[in-house]
């Protein structure tokens, strides 16, 4: 059994319950966080990113600590200081330097994408209702600050970076630069979009046990 954190990308979090919820049938402890741009986590990514640490310092470090978009950033600013996880997967990992304006940044936030696995509107519907528009678009001015190229410098533990084949919304060659940077491991999953691993629970309990076992 690994204990597992999950961090969402911005203002949603109910997409995840179903992989979540796959983890936790295969025996992992897992915790789903809320997202940043709720009211209870703010808007502000690096203070967010300090709480997770805190957090992580009561309870001690997971196995794996998950970042989804810009969960992402989340994960890896909370884990700058150590402590915090033995091991991060970063999934679909956001801003790309091309898209560090609140204008692109929201562009791409609100095109989505057209995948058969990608959640739609209605799954996100309540979350966003929770975050509301300046929680949405005050996420977005701290995250299009947060460089994750700069960030990953210097990190203290091992990362793994997934990029989905058929992601719309996060460029493959940002997640190549991120994984030459410091020397982390890039893998492109065929036919999974942004959302991943939304719909796809067999490849992501899979992986997730691939890197228990590399992190023993």
């Amino acid at each position: 059994m690994a204990r597992v954190v999950m961090i969402p990308g911005l203002a949603v979090r109910h997409y995840l319950d179903g992989s979540a919820a796959a983890l936790r049938r295969a025996g992992h402890d897992v915790q789903l966080l809320p997202p940043l741009g709720w009211r209870e986590t703010g808007t502000d990514l690096r203070r967010y990113a300090q709480n997770i640490a805190r957090a992580a310092g009561r309870d001690g470090p997971a196995d794996l600590m998950i970042g989804m978009s810009i969960g992402t950033q989340l994960a890896v600013v909370a884990a700058a200081a150590g402590g915090v996880a033995d091991h991060l997967l970063l999934i679909s990992p956001t801003i790309a330097p091309a898209q560090r304006s609140v204008t692109s940044a929201l562009a791409v936030w609100l095109r989505g994408e057209n995948h058969p696995d990608s959640p739609g509107p209605g799954t996100h519907y309540r979350d966003w209702l929770r975050a509301g528009p300046d929680g949405i678009v005050g996420g977005i001015r701290s995250a299009i600050t947060v460089r994750l190229e700069d960030e990953l410098d210097g990190l203290p533990i091992p990362y793994t970076i997934v990029h989905g084949a058929a992601d719309q919304l996060s460029p493959l060659e940002f997640a190549a630069l991120l994984a030459d940077r410091s020397a982390g491991r890039l893998l492109v999953m065929p036919d999974a979009p942004h959302s991943w691993p939304v719909r796809d629970d067999v490849r992501f309990l899979r992986l997730v046990d691939q890197l228990r076992e590399s992190s023993k």
